[in-house]
C-alpha cells in the first residue's frame, strides 16, 4: 500500500510539471466543410478563407484572429491528408512562429506538398517560454 501511495504521489508531481502544448486546430477534410477543434484556450479563432487547386496542388488560406487585447506568441503547422483521410508527406516546414497583437487577424497560407493531398489540418498553439 505504501508503494502504491508513493507511485501515485510521484505521478501527480510529474504531471504538475508537464507543459501543455496543445492548442486549437482547423480540419478541412477532402470535399467537406472545415471544423474547428479547441484543445486548449489560446484566445484565437481559425476560419478557412479559401481552398483551391493551384498547378495541381491544394492551396489553403486560413484566418487566425486574436480574441484578446494582449499579444499572442504562437506557432502553427499544416498537416495534409489524401482523399481517404490518410496523412500524406509533410511540407517539411515544421512549426512556424507568428505573433498576433490584440484583436489582430492574419492570413496563414500553405501549399500542399503533393497532388495526393486533398484535405488539411492546421494546428496553432502558444509558444511556451521555458525558464532556465
Amino acid at each position: 500500500m505504501k508503494a502504491y501511495g508513493l507511485a501515485l504521489g510521484l505521478a501527480l508531481l510529474l504531471s504538475g510539471c508537464a507543459t501543455n502544448t496543445s492548442g486549437i486546430a482547423l480540419y478541412g477534410p477532402a470535399g467537406g466543410a472545415p471544423t474547428q477543434e479547441q484543445h486548449q484556450n489560446v484566445n484565437v479563432t481559425l476560419t478557412e478563407l479559401s481552398r483551391r487547386q493551384q498547378n495541381g496542388l491544394l492551396q489553403v488560406n486560413v484566418a487566425a484572429a486574436s480574441t484578446q487585447r494582449g499579444d499572442n506568441k504562437l506557432q502553427y503547422m499544416f498537416y495534409w491528408y489524401d482523399e481517404a483521410g490518410q496523412e500524406v508527406a509533410s511540407d517539411g516546414r515544421g512549426w512556424t512562429p507568428i505573433k498576433l497583437h490584440g484583436y489582430q487577424t492574419r492570413t496563414l497560407s500553405a501549399l500542399a506538398p503533393s497532388p495526393a493531398a486533398q484535405g488539411y489540418r492546421i494546428y496553432l498553439r502558444e509558444v511556451i517560454e521555458e525558464s532556465n
